[in-house]
């Protein structure tokens, strides 16, 4: 029995990025955190949040199972809140530089 194929919609696909200097460190740190939206293999929904260091591998990654873009809107808008009470500034990123590729 053959499965149906998953149906993307690569248009409600996104990828927001924050970046902070902390500056009283010597030398300074560089931060950033990325939330992503995208689905997988199977057509699931799947947020992704990974932090860490710039110029480094990433420290921390979690990915998460989620049920529809609308879900993810309103985590979006919670984790913008907190980056911006956190002082980090958004960045625009072009999905061209970003490796969602796995």
């Amino acid at each position: 029995m053959n499965a149906p194929s998953p149906v993307y919609d690569l248009s409600r696909w996104w990828c927001d990025t924050w970046q902070k200097v902390q500056q009283d460190a010597q030398p300074p740190v560089y931060r950033y955190y990325r939330l992503c939206l995208r689905q997988d293999l199977w057509g699931q929904w799947e947020l992704i949040r990974c932090w860490g260091r710039i110029g480094q591998k990433a420290s921390r990654e979690v990915r998460e199972i989620i049920a529809s873009p609308e879900a993810a809107e309103a985590i979006r808008v919670q984790v913008q809140k907190t980056r911006r009470q956190h002082r980090y500034l958004p960045v625009a990123a072009p999905w061209a530089d970003l490796d969602l590729a796995d």
